[in-house]
């Protein structure tokens, strides 16, 4: 069965906006998308075939006289090697999909979709191929623009939500080994600690997910409190220093480790105090809960 996309995501593979597909639909019939209860459904001749459109609208065509062509006639006149494919993706399709629901605050879809998931898939393989991946694409729709503070936090909520299912489904042993997870003041993305803390719990760990934007002096006094193996710092990369981290790491308790996950400047690393654990990825994130439990 050929895929049919949702007009987020066909706005995505041609390059046009979403404003300017509805209006070449509306005014010159460029194509005549599936309408269903879900919103317009487009074929990948659609895409094709809009794509063709915009590189000829870029070489200086008028959209009122070329809507009309065949995609055979749209390729002869933009001439030989022409690309009519969408260029590819590493985004799962499923992936860009559930980003579009939540890009169109409609979570109900999405949230069923995520829960389907949920049941089917392995929890390690749910945290890597879906929502990992899930969290990079609606950050990266943030950064452009295309997604707003809102949609994010929709999104989060949904990782919460998971995150509960995960450790209902899959609790902690007795005596598991307990982690810590937040990110500073100022930092209020909280998607890389969700995921940290959903992949540790399905390798055994016990995680306390504390939020994001939380000050230094409370970090200290929960760490005091629950005595974690490791406390996880989320980093988004805006204003975290190495003279913070150092503070911070020298008035947890004793044995209390310290792992900065994300992304951290190289010329600051060097005046990071060497019980500071950096975890750039997830890949490495991995291997350290692996490693602790030995």
């Amino acid at each position: 069965m050929d895929p049919h996309y949702p007009i987020r995501t066909a706005a995505r593979l041609t390059s046009l906006s979403v404003d300017t597909l509805r209006a070449w639909e509306r005014r010159y019939q460029a194509v005549t998308p599936e309408r269903t209860n879900r919103g317009r459904l487009y074929t990948k001749d659609h895409i094709a075939k809009l794509i063709l459109l915009r590189s000829l609208v870029e070489q200086g065509y008028s959209i009122s006289q070329i809507a009309p062509l065949s995609t055979a006639d749209l390729q002869d006149l933009l001439g030989p090697g022409a690309d009519s494919e969408p260029a590819a993706s590493d985004v799962p399709l499923h992936v860009r999909q559930l980003a579009d629901l939540f890009a169109d605050f409609d979570d109900i879809r999405a949230n069923a979709e995520l829960n389907r998931l949920a049941i089917l898939t392995p929890p390690r393989d749910l945290v890597l191929q879906t929502l990992l991946p899930l969290m990079r694409e609606v950050g990266e729709r943030w950064h452009k623009g295309e997604m707003g503070i809102a949609e994010e936090h929709l999104v989060s909520a949904s990782m919460r939500c998971i995150l509960g299912s995960l450790l209902r489904l899959h609790p902690p042993r007795a005596r598991a080994p307990r982690m810590l997870l937040t990110t500073l003041s100022g930092d209020f993305h909280d998607f890389g600690i969700l995921a940290a803390a959903m992949l540790a719990a399905t390798l055994g760990w016990s995680p306390v997910l504390l939020g994001a934007n939380l000050p230094a002096a409370e970090v200290i006094r929960a760490a005091s409190r629950i005595r974690p193996v490791a406390v996880v710092i989320g980093n988004s990369g805006r204003s975290l220093t190495a003279a913070a981290i150092g503070e911070l790491a020298s008035l947890l308790p004793p044995k209390v480790s310290l792992w900065l996950g994300g992304p951290f400047a190289d010329q600051s690393k060097s005046a990071l105090p060497a019980s500071v654990v950096l975890t750039a990825d997830m890949e490495t994130f991995e291997r350290l809960c692996v490693e602790a439990l030995r």
